[in-house]
C-alpha cells in the first residue's frame, strides 16, 4: 500500500501550539478521547493526529502504571478486498476480564456471548453497525466494526496510559514523539507499540523510508472543512490537522473518487466536533459521501431528506402524513413534524371513585354527596352533577348512583338513575327523548347516550356498575358565544394567562389543556389531593367533607361484577352497537333521536326485525304499540286526533278525517319556580294535574354574602323536594365575592425530579416510571431544529440496581456551553472545551446535596446517589425536551418522543430519548414485587411511614400515594445490597416535596435512615446539627457573590451553627471562619488565602489576598519550560525532519517556541510494489443425468473443547453417538459456532478445518495462546441424497459422484447447487 503521509508534519503542527497549552489554553473534551479511522489515521488523547500503517497487533491504549493495571486495548488491522485498512479484531482486557471483539462477534473469556451482555461492571452492546463496551472503571469503547474506533477514558487515568493513544498528560507531542533527547517519527512511535507474539506473521513498516509529502488538494479540503455545515466546529478543533489528513487521503486516492478515502476524515471531523460540544450541520450531499445510513429501510446511505420515519413497526415515506385524534404529523427528514388538531376532552367517573379530568388528570375520591362534575361558564348553558355515595359494607366502597343534567340555563333538570330510569323535571320519561337542547336514547340495555346542543355528550354505563363518560369537542370552544362568566384571576403561581376564559369548572377540571391546574378551586389556590379539591365542589352544604383515604387502593372500590348477565325477556346480547336501539317508539319518531359518532357499546338488544315494546319485550313490527301524548296505544286501538279518527298500526298512528262533536277539556298547567334576587334567570318546572301553585322564596343574606333560602312554612312532599333541589342550585349559581386569595408575585421555576429506580416527575407534574439501561436525555434546549443551537443538555446514565431488572441513575452529565460536568461517585468532574458559549456555573454543597447553579437559568440538585432535581427558569417554557417533558404547563403532551410524535406509552417515549441506538429498548414494565414476592410485605411495612401520622401534615399538600407506590417498588427491587438506601431515598423524595409545600417533617430517627451529623464536629464541639428542611447560613461563596438569581430550595442535611466570632461558613474547608479568612474564588474555583492563582499571562504570578481579591506581580527572567526541562533564550529546543524539510526550533524571549531555520533535507527513494495474477484452472466433465432427493441433517455437537483437547465434530464421532443419522458420503457440509450461528468461520477468526470428507476439527493447541487456549464450541450438519434413474432434473458427473459424491472442484467449476 505504501506510506501515504509526511510523517513529521503533524509534529510541527503539535509543537506550534504546544506553547498555547502551557499559556493556559483550555483543554478540549476530545482530550479524553482517542480515535483511529479511515486511512490509518490516529488521534491521541492529547490531540496529536498522525498516520501509522502497521498491520500487526498493537497496544492501542493501556493503563501502564507499574503497581496495578486496570485495562488494556489491543487492535490488529488488515487490508480488505478493496485494499482498505480495517480493524480485524480488538482485544479488551479489564482487570482479569478479557473481551475479544470481531465484526458481529463478542467473546468473553473464551465463550461466545449474546449481546447486550452485562457482567463484572462491563456492559457490551452490539448491532449490525456498532459495537460498544462500557466499563464501570471509566472506559467507553465504540467501534463501527470497520475502520473506526474511539476510546474515551476517565480523567483519573491522566498521565497513566501508553500505546498508540499516547500518555494522556494533556501535552501534545511530548512523551510520544519527543521523549527526552529522542525524537520519533510516527512510524517509529507506532512500531514501539507492537505486541510481541511468537507466531505472528507480520512485518513492521519501514521507519527509514521517507513518506512523500502531499501539498495538493488544500483548497478542496479547506473548502469542505470550513463550509457552513462546520461553522460551529472550526474553533473547537485543530482545523489544520484535519486539513492535512484530508490532503493525505486525496493524494492516496490518486484522483480516484473513493468514498473511503474522501469521506472518512470528514466524518471523523464531524464526530469529534459533536464530541467537543459542537453542532455540525448537514455536510453530506447526493454526490458527495452520500449522507446517512438508512437503518429503517436498510437501503444504505441516503440524503437526510430521503430518510423514512417509523411508527409502531410501520415505515413511512418522506412527506407521508398520519393523523390521530389530537394531531397531524408529516414525515420530514426522518422526524415527525406535527401540528395540533382540535382534540375532544373526556372526563370519566369509573368504579364509583376513580375520576379522570378533561385534561387527563387521574385521582381517586370516595364521596358521599352530590358534586359538580362540569359547569359551563359560557352562557351558563348546562351543569352536570353526580351523586356519589357508599354502596358496600364500609365507606371505602363507593358508587356512582345518579347523574343530573341541568340544561337550558337550568330550566330543565334531567336525572339518570343507576336502574336506567330517566326523569325530566321530576317526571319519568321514556327514551328515546328528543328536545331542542338535548336528546337521550338507549342503544343497548347497558348504556344511555345523551347529546346536548352545546356539544356535551354523555355515555352512561348502567351495567355491571354505573359509570359515566363525558366528552366535549374542543371545536366547541370556538363556537361558544356570549359572555364569559368565569375567569381565573391573574395569580402568581404560574397558572393560566391573565384574564383567560375557563370554559368548564368542577370535578372534571377546567379543560384548558393543562393537567397541572385541574385541582384549582374558584378561590384561586391549587389543592394537592383529590379529596381536598372535590370537597370544594359539593352541591349540598349539609354534606360533610371527605378525608383522603390512604389505605390499599385495591380495597377501596366495589368488587368486580360479571360483565355479562342474562338478558331480560327475549333480548339477546350484542356487541359493538353503533346505531339506535330498535324500539317500537323509535319507529314512530322516525329515528330523529339517533346521534352520530358515538362510541360503540355492548349490551342486550332485540334480534333482527324485532323491536322493543313498552314492556321490554321484543316483538315484530305488527305488534308494536304507538306512543301518543305521553301514553301508549295498543296495536289496533283507535283514538281521535284533531277531529280525525286514528288507529295504531305498525308503531305509527294512521288517521282518517272524521267529524266528531266533543267537549274539549283543558288541563291546567301549574308551574313551580325558584327565583333568586341576584340572577336574572328563572328556574321552573311544569307539573301536570297539580291544582295548587307552590313557591319557595330565595333571598340574599347580606351577612353570609351568598344566596340563602328563606322558608316561610313547613316543608313536605313536593315542597321538600323543591327545597333540596334549590340547595343544589344555589351552590351552582353563587360565587364567592370576597373570599379570593391574594398572593405574592414570585417567579415560578419548573422542577423535574428523577429518583430511585426509574421514577420521573416532569416539569409539568407527570409521574411515570421508566427502567432503561443506557444514557438518556433528561432535558435539553436543543430539540430538533437543525438551524438552532442549545445552551445546555443534561444526560442521565442508568444502570441495573438489582437482579429484578430495574435501573437507577448512576451518573449525570451536564453540558453547559463549552463546559461538561460529570456527576458520579459522590463527586463531579469538569471537562472544558476549546470554544463554546460562556456559561458560568457555581457549585456548593447544601445539606446532603450538591447544587450546580448556572448563569443560563439551569440548576441541578443531586443527592450524590440516585436522586436529582433539575430546575429551569420560566424562559425555557416550551423550549425543552427529553424525559422531563417540554415544560409548557401541559402534562398530557409530555410524552413527546425524539422524533416529535406524542405517545401514550412511557416505554416508547423513554426509548426514544436514549443516546445510543445500540442500547436495547425497554419492552416491558418491570414490577419487582412480582419478581421478588417475598420482599413485598417488608417493603409495604417500611414504606407505610409515608402514609402514617409522621407525614400527616403533608398529606393534604402533597399526594402521598404515588410516592408510597414508588417506595414499595424500590424496596422490592434493591435485592443485591443497598435495600435500606433505596428505601431511604424514596422516603426522602417525598419529604423533599413536603418541604417545597412548606410542610417540614422530622421523619428520620436513629432507627429509620439516620444521619449522623456529629461526624463533622471537632472534638468537644457541637456546631453541626441535622436540619430536615435546611437552614439559612452565610457562606464564603455568598460573600464572594458566587451565586445566581436562583433561590436554592431548602434541602435536608447537616448544617453548622456558626458562633458570633466566626459567623461565616467556608464550604471548601467545612468550618466556620471570620470573613477575612474566606479566601478567593477564581472562575468559580476556591483558592485559599496567599495561594497562587493560575493565569494566562506569561511570566506573571498571582496570589489570593486576605481581602478576597487576586493580586498579580511580574516574574523576572522567565525561560521556556517544556516537560520539566528549562531552556534559555535562543537555546535549541528540537530538530524536526518533516519529509524533505528539516526544521530547528529555539526558545524565544517571551517563553514561547519559534522556528529558527527551515531548510531542505537530503532526498530519499521510494519502493515499488509488484503484483502478480494467478490464472484459475478449468475442469471439463462429462455429465450423466439422475433424479435425486437432497436432505440436510440436524445439527450435531458431540465434542466439548474443554474435555477433548479441542472440538472434533468428525463423522466417526457423530456415528458413534447418533448411528446412521449421517450418511456415508455427504455431498455438502456446513460448520458454525454454536453460540454465534449467523457468522461464518472466517468471521469467527479461529483456526478451524471444516471438510466435507471427514467433518470439523479444531485443535486447542493451534489457537492463539495470547487470547485463550480453547476452541469455541462448534456444530456441523451435512447434506445427503439418494439417486434414482428416472425423470432427470439435474446433471451429475457419474465418475466424480462415485469417487467422492461430487468433488468440491467439480461443484466449483460447474456452479452446481443442490
Amino acid at each position: 500500500m505504501g506510506l501515504r503521509v509526511a510523517s513529521f508534519f503533524t509534529l510541527w503542527l503539535a509543537l506550534s501550539y504546544a506553547n498555547e497549552i502551557r499559556k493556559g489554553r483550555t483543554r478540549n473534551h476530545g482530550h479524553s478521547v482517542c480515535s483511529t479511522w479511515g486511512n490509518n489515521h490516529f488521534k491521541t488523547f492529547d490531540g496529536d493526529i498522525y498516520q501509522f500503517p502497521g498491520i500487526c497487533e498493537y497496544n492501542f491504549a493501556s493503563d501502564c502504571r507499574e503497581s496495578y493495571k486496570e485495562f488494556s486495548v489491543h487492535i490488529q488491522r488488515a487490508l480488505n478486498s478493496n485494499n482498505h485498512p480495517e480493524i480485524q479484531y480488538i482485544l479488551l482486557t479489564i482487570n482479569d476480564f478479557t473481551v475479544y471483539l470481531r465484526p458481529k462477534l463478542v467473546v468473553v473469556d473464551g465463550e461466545i456471548v449474546k449481546t447486550p451482555y452485562y457482567s463484572s461492571g462491563v456492559v457490551i452492546e452490539s448491532n449490525d453497525i456498532y459495537t460498544k463496551a462500557y466499563a464501570k472503571l471509566g472506559l467507553v469503547l465504540i467501534w463501527n466494526q470497520e475502520d473506526g474506533l474511539m476510546v474515551e477514558l476517565d480523567s483519573k487515568f491522566n498521565n497513566h496510559t501508553c500505546g498508540l493513544c499516547g500518555d494522556y498528560n494533556g501535552l501534545p507531542l511530548y512523551n510520544e514523539f519527543i521523549n527526552g533527547v529522542a525524537n520519533y517519527n510516527s512510524i517509529t512511535y507506532g512500531n514501539l507499540q507492537k505486541i510481541s507474539k511468537p507466531n505472528a506473521k507480520c512485518e513492521d513498516p519501514d521507519e527509514t523510508q521517507a513518506i512523500p509529502s502531499c501539498d495538493g488538494h488544500r483548497d478542496d479540503c479547506e473548502r469542505l472543512l470550513t463550509s457552513s455545515a462546520f461553522v460551529d466546529c472550526q474553533f473547537r478543533l485543530n482545523l489544520e490537522m484535519y486539513i492535512q489528513a484530508c490532503m493525505q487521503d486525496k493524494c492516496a486516492c490518486n484522483e480516484n473518487e473513493d468514498s473511503f478515502c474522501l469521506c472518512s476524515t470528514i466524518s471523523e471531523y464531524s464526530r469529534q466536533c459533536s464530541h467537543a460540544g459542537g453542532r455540525p450541520g448537514e455536510w453530506r450531499t447526493q454526490d458527495f459521501c452520500r449522507t446517512v445510513y438508512d437503518d429503517i429501510t436498510e437501503k444504505g446511505c441516503v440524503p437526510v431528506s430521503q430518510c423514512h420515519c417509523k411508527l409502531h413497526g410501520k415505515e413511512y415515506s418522506p412527506g407521508e402524513s398520519i393523523t390521530n385524534e389530537c394531531e397531524e404529523c408529516t414525515c420530514d427528514s426522518g422526524r415527525w413534524t406535527c401540528k395540533d388538531l382540535p382534540c375532544p376532552g373526556t372526563c370519566s367517573v369509573e368504579g364509583g371513585s376513580h375520576i379522570t379530568t378533561f385534561d387527563g388528570k387521574k385521582y381517586t375520591f370516595h364521596g358521599d354527596c352530590y358534586y359538580v362534575l362540569a359547569k359551563s361558564t359560557v352562557n351558563d348553558s348546562h351543569v352536570l352533577l353526580a351523586e356519589l355515595g357508599p354502596c358496600g359494607s364500609t365507606d371505602r366502597q363507593t358508587c356512582l348512583k345518579t347523574v343530573v343534567l341541568l340544561a337550558d340555563q337550568k330550566r330543565n333538570v334531567v336525572v339518570f338513575r343507576s336502574d336506567g330510569s330517566v326523569l325530566l323535571n321530576d317526571m319519568t320519561v321514556n327514551v328515546p327523548h328528543v328536545s331542542a337542547s338535548f336528546s337521550v336514547f338507549q342503544p343497548s340495555s347497558y348504556y344511555l347516550i345523551v347529546q346536548t346542543s352545546s356539544g356535551l355528550q354523555l355515555q352512561i354505563q348502567l351495567f355491571p356498575v354505573m359509570q359515566l363518560y363525558v366528552t366535549v369537542d374542543q371545536s366547541v370552544q370556538g363556537k361558544l358565544q356570549g359572555k364569559c362568566l368565569f375567569k381565573w384571576e391573574a395569580q402568581p403561581h404560574c397558572s393560566t394567562a391573565e384574564g383567560s376564559c375557563i370554559l368548564y369548572i368542577g370535578l372534571c377540571g377546567n379543560f384548558n389543556g393543562m393537567e397541572g391546574d385541574d385541582f384549582k378551586t374558584t378561590s384561586g389556590l391549587v389543592e394537592a389531593t383529590g379529596s381536598a379539591f372535590a370537597n370544594t365542589w359539593k352541591a349540598q352544604t349539609t354534606c360533610t367533607d371527605q378525608v383522603e383515604k390512604l389505605e390499599d387502593p385495591c380495597s377501596l372500590s366495589i368488587e368486580s361484577a360479571s360483565e355479562v348477565s342474562a338478558c331480560s325477556g327475549n333480548q339477546i346480547f350484542l356487541y359493538n352497537l353503533t346505531m339506535c336501539q330498535q324500539t317500537c317508539r323509535s319507529l314512530a319518531d322516525g329515528e330523529k333521536h339517533c346521534l352520530q359518532d358515538f362510541a360503540p357499546v355492548d349490551g342486550c338488544g332485540c334480534p333482527y326485525n324485532t323491536y322493543l315494546d313498552n314492556q321490554d319485550t321484543c316483538v315484530p313490527i305488527s305488534k308494536c304499540p304507538c306512543y301518543y301524548k305521553g301514553s301508549y296505544l295498543e296495536p289496533g286501538e283507535y283514538v281521535t286526533k284533531d277531529g280525525e279518527r286514528c288507529v295504531c298500526r305498525n308503531a305509527k298512528i294512521q288517521c282518517t278525517s272524521v267529524k266528531l262533536r266533543m267537549e274539549r277539556y283543558t288541563y291546567p298547567k301549574i308551574s313551580v319556580s325558584v327565583t333568586t334576587t341576584f340572577h336574572t334567570h328563572l328556574f321552573s318546572l311544569s307539573l301536570i294535574h297539580v291544582k295548587q301553585k307552590h313557591t319557595l322564596q330565595v333571598q340574599e343574606n347580606v351577612l353570609l354574602t351568598r344566596p340563602t333560602l328563606i322558608v316561610t312554612e313547613p316543608l313536605s312532599g313536593l315542597r321538600k323536594h323543591l327545597y333540596n333541589l334549590a340547595v343544589i342550585l344555589l351552590k351552582l349559581l353563587s360565587t364567592c365575592k370576597t373570599g379570593l386569595w391574594t398572593c405574592t408575585e414570585e417567579v415560578c421555576y419548573g422542577t423535574c425530579t428523577i429518583y430511585g429506580s426509574g421514577h420521573y416527575i416532569t416539569f409539568d407534574g407527570k409521574f411515570y416510571d421508566f427502567d432503561g439501561s443506557c444514557e438518556y436525555v433528561a432535558t435539553q434546549d436543543f430539540c430538533g431544529d437543525k438551524n438552532s443551537g442549545g445552551s445546555f443538555s443534561i444526560i442521565t446514565e442508568n444502570v441495573p440496581c438489582g437482579t429484578t431488572g430495574v435501573t437507577c441513575s448512576k451518573a449525570i452529565k451536564m453540558f453547559l456551553g463549552k463546559t461538561e460536568l460529570k456527576l458520579e461517585d459522590k463527586d463531579y468532574k469538569e471537562i472544558q472545551r476549546d470554544v463554546g458559549d460562556d456559561v458560568h456555573y457555581w457549585n456548593r454543597t447544601v445539606g446532603l446535596y450538591l447544587v450546580i447553579e448556572a448563569s443560563n437559568g439551569v440548576m441541578l440538585v443531586w443527592d450524590k446517589k440516585t436522586t436529582v432535581f433539575i430546575k429551569l427558569t420560566p424562559d425555557y417554557k416550551g423550549k425543552v425536551c427529553g424525559l422531563c417533558g417540554n415544560f409548557d404547563d401541559k402534562s398530557n403532551n409530555d410524552f413527546t418522543t425524539r422524533s416529535g410524535l406524542q405517545d401514550t406509552n412511557a416505554l416508547t417515549f423513554g426509548n426514544s430519548w436514549k443516546q445510543s441506538s445500540m442500547c436495547p429498548d425497554v419492552t416491558e414494565e418491570i414490577k419487582p414485587c412480582d419478581v421478588k414476592p417475598h420482599r413485598k410485605s417488608w417493603a409495604e411495612k417500611e414504606c407505610s411511614i409515608i402514609r402514617s401520622e409522621v407525614f400527616e401534615i403533608c398529606h393534604s399538600k402533597v399526594d402521598p400515594l404515588p410516592f408510597y407506590e414508588a417506595c414499595v417498588h424500590d424496596a422490592c427491587s434493591c435485592d443485591s445490597g443497598g435495600d435500606c438506601e433505596c428505601f431511604c431515598s424514596a422516603v426522602a423524595a417525598y419529604a423533599q416535596e413536603c418541604t417545597k409545600a412548606q410542610a417540614c417533617v422530622f421523619w428520620r430517627t436513629p432507627d429509620i435512615c439516620p444521619i449522623f451529623c456529629d461526624y463533622y464536629n471537632p472534638r468537644n464541639e457541637c456546631e453541626w446539627h441535622y436540619e430536615p428542611c435546611g437552614s439559612k447560613i452565610t457562606t464564603c461563596s455568598m460573600i464572594n457573590n458566587v451565586s445566581t438569581n436562583f433561590s436554592v430550595p431548602y434541602l435536608e442535611g447537616c448544617y453548622p451553627r456558626c458562633p458570633k466570632d466566626k459567623p461565616v461558613y467556608n464550604e471548601e474547608t467545612k468550618e466556620c471562619v471570620p470573613e477575612d479568612q474566606c479566601g478567593c474564588y477564581f472562575n468559580g474555583t476556591y483558592v485559599p488565602t496567599w495561594t497562587e492563582v493560575p493565569t494566562e499571562e506569561t511570566c506573571t504570578k498571582c496570589v489570593c489576598s486576605p481581602s478576597g481579591s487576586i493580586e498579580c506581580t511580574p516574574i523576572k527572567g522567565c525561560p521556556c519550560v517544556i516537560n520539566g526541562t528549562s531552556y534559555q533564550v535562543d537555546e535549541i529546543v528540537a530538530n524536526i525532519q518533516d519529509g524533505d524539510r528539516c526544521i530547528i526550533y529555539v526558545c524565544a524571549e517571551n517563553g514561547s517556541v519559534v522556528v529558527q531555520r527551515n531548510y531542505s533535507c537530503p532526498s530519499t527513494t521510494t519502493s515499488t510494489i509488484i503484483s502478480t495474477t494467478i490464472p484459475t484452472p478449468t475442469i471439463t466433465t462429462i455429465a450423466l443425468c439422475f433424479e435425486f432427493v437432497c436432505n440436510w441433517t440436524e445439527w450435531f455437537d458431540v465434542s466439548k473443547p474443554g474435555e477433548d483437547g479441542g472440538d472434533y465434530e468428525t463423522y466417526d464421532a457423530i456415528r458413534k453417538e447418533h448411528g446412521d443419522k449421517i450418511c456415508e458420503a455427504p455431498e455438502k457440509i456446513e460448520c458454525r459456532a454454536k453460540d454465534k450461528p449467523d457468522l461464518s468461520l472466517e468471521e469467527i477468526g479461529q483456526k478451524v478445518e471444516c471438510n466435507v470428507t471427514y467433518g470439523l476439527i479444531c485443535k486447542n493447541e493451534e489457537q492463539d495462546l495470547a487470547l485463550w487456549p480453547l476452541c469455541y464450541n462448534y456444530e456441523i450438519r451435512v447434506n445427503c441424497f439418494d439417486t434414482h434413474p428416472s425423470y432427470c432434473s439435474h446433471c451429475l458427473n457419474i465418475d466424480n459422484y462415485y469417487s467422492n459424491a461430487f468433488s468440491s472442484a467439480y461443484r466449483t467449476t460447474k456452479g452446481y447447487n443442490t
